[in-house]
């Protein structure tokens, strides 16, 4: 190997600044330390130039009135810049923070001498714009040594140039290139802020790659491509849950005063092993699977309703649809085990085992083999490198919460008759049908019923394996997961029965009102953070948890502590600070 090539960890390093560059807009009061902005500086100047020009200046402005006259023209900029966009994307646009002129505490104007070097320099006779494309190299080596740094770059670039040289003294022959501000950001986000809030995808490298000719495709099969995301950041070795704890007692709010929401976001701050937690990638997951014993009649609807459901979500007309929407959400929809044919059906994951399970009425759900494969697929929807930052997990399947009822009776030893609830509808003599169906499935095998994998084949469905899956693969990889309703409950009470450290993922997204999931969430020790007598199922409560989850740590990770804001602590109870 040539001595010239970096070691691995070096190139990890250049390219993990490189796929983890951002543009920031919101920042921390904090000031950048002189050595640090110093570097950032020498960076820039380092920069490659057409016949050695060195075209740029650094413009390093601290001035809270120049930058505050900034400020001011760019919201008269930006206000005619919205009114091009159409009504819904007006809308969007406003929503958006496109600068950090104040936030920050300081901005560096970059600008291109366009009679640096001379009448005549090297290289520029027949392209004169080399000077401003020179510039933007040194714009680049500054945002990736400020990366490195843990210093945030935003470009601001909705402004009148020749303003703003006049505003800052700037000369006629000089060219603002960019208008940058500079600080401590409150988050380097995993992806792009315009990508995140859906404005515009960054492309597929093929789009833009040619060979030889234009618009001939370029393929390099024989080399493995960049990451399309910034890796995961390693967690902080010498975390404590103590560290969250301290930051959150002195954030600027009384102590405790945003309720469960805090014990929330410290779980977050744990498995993220951070005191500024992030959540930037929400999915639910929708498995969806049909059950044999449906043949009992224990269900208000037929069993072919779980397929038409599941046509509904992939044409975005189910209530989690809407959810998702409303809540900038993905969402999944997943075949466990549904009886109907989805393999031609691109908006539906493939992970049928089975076309619906056996009625355990008569026999056992699934087989051993059939409920390790439901288990195994579940955990596989995490095996992608974008693996959502938290998830949650919604079903779908007539049956079903006559299935999780009984693995709830059989886990924690409820009378059938206090368990039972009305499922999808049911009530009067259908109730007490689907009560003395568990009560004879329970008796016909009870000798089988001694730990929770033999309740989960037994009594389970393909959704509900799939769904333990899923929580076990969130639980190896410390992704929080918000819990739907009773169905979710119940595969999450199978989850924790098999491996208690699951629990630590676990967030309750609400209180369904079937009499088992009370039991349930009493077992797992969790509080719903809704309880609004939600029991559709779907992921429908997860959906709407999800924003509190995440709101609970946007305070953690952005608000200032009484120390950031320069306001004095409040006195404790025994009058000392």
């Amino acid at each position: 190997m040539s001595s010239s090539r970096f070691t691995s960890d070096e190139q990890a390093a250049v390219y993990k600044a490189i796929l983890g560059r951002r543009d920031i807009r919101m920042y921390r009061p904090e000031a950048v330390p002189a050595e640090v902005l110093h570097r950032i500086l020498r960076a820039g100047h380092a920069a490659g130039s057409v016949g050695m020009m060195q075209p740029w200046n650094f413009l390093v402005l601290e001035d809270r009135q120049r930058r505050r006259a900034v400020h001011e023209h760019f919201v008269a900029c930006n206000d005619r810049a919205a009114a091009v966009w159409s009504d819904e994307r007006q809308v969007h646009y406003g929503a958006l923070k496109l600068q950090g002129i104040l936030d920050a505490p300081l901005n560096i104007i970059i600008t291109c001498d366009h009679t640096r070097g001379g009448e005549q320099v090297l290289g520029r006779h027949t392209i004169p714009e080399t000077d401003i494309y020179s510039t933007c190299l040194a714009v680049q080596n500054m945002w990736l040594a400020a990366r490195a740094e843990g210093v945030g770059m935003g470009w601001l670039s909705i402004m009148e140039p020749t303003v703003v040289k006049e505003l800052l003294g700037i000369p006629s022959h000089v060219s603002i290139i960019a208008y940058m501000t500079v600080g401590y950001p409150i988050e380097f986000p995993n992806i792009p802020l315009l990508e995140a809030v859906g404005w515009r995808q960054r492309s597929a490298l093929e789009r833009v790659v040619f060979r030889d000719e234009w618009n001939a495709p370029y393929l390099e099969a024989d080399r493995d491509p960049l990451p399309e995301r910034e890796p995961e950041a390693p967690s902080d070795a010498s975390f404590r849950p103590v560290h969250a704890r301290e930051r959150q007692d002195h954030l600027t709010k009384p102590k405790g005063s945003l309720g469960r929401l805090e014990a929330v976001a410290l779980q977050v701050c744990a498995l993220q092993r951070t005191v500024r937690p992030v959540l930037d990638r929400a999915r639910v997951f929708l498995l969806a699977g049909d059950h044999g014993i449906t043949a009992e009649h224990v269900s208000a609807y037929m069993p072919e309703m779980t397929a038409k459901m599941v046509i509904q979500f992939v044409s975005g007309g189910g209530a989690i649809n809407a959810v998702a929407r409303e809540n900038s959400l993905d969402l999944s929809i997943v075949d466990m085990g549904v009886d109907h044919d989805f393999s031609l059906a691109t908006g539906v994951i493939d992970a049928k085992v089975r076309r619906g399970t056996r009625n355990f009425r008569v026999e056992p759900a699934m087989t051993i083999d059939e409920c390790q494969l439901a288990v195994d697929r579940g955990a596989a929807l995490l095996e992608s490198d974008a693996a959502p930052s938290i998830i949650g997990l919604g079903e779908m399947g007539i049956g079903n919460s006559t299935s999780a009822c009984a693995i709830a009776c059989a886990t924690l030893g409820l009378a059938v008759a206090d368990a039972v609830g009305v499922g999808t509808g049911v009530g009067g003599m259908a109730r007490q049908r689907k009560a003395s169906m568990i009560t004879a499935a329970l008796d016909l095998h009870r000798d089988q019923l001694t730990d929770p994998w033999a309740i989960l084949v037994t009594l389970g469905g393909y959704e509900i394996a799939g769904l333990v899956g899923l929580i076990q693969a969130a639980a190896a990889r410390s992704i929080p997961v918000v819990l739907d309703g009773f169905i979710t409950g119940a595969a999450a009470l199978i989850a924790a029965r098999l491996d208690p450290t699951t629990r630590r993922v676990m967030i309750a997204g609400t209180r369904s009102s079937e009499p088992a999931h009370s039991a349930i969430l009493d077992a797992l020790e969790l509080e719903p953070l809704l309880d609004l007598g939600i029991r559709l199922g779907e992921g429908a409560a997860a959906g709407l948890a999800i924003p509190l989850v995440r709101a609970s740590c946007r305070t953690m990770a952005e608000m200032c502590t009484f120390e950031e804001a320069g306001i004095a602590e409040p006195l404790d109870p025994e009058g000392r600070r």
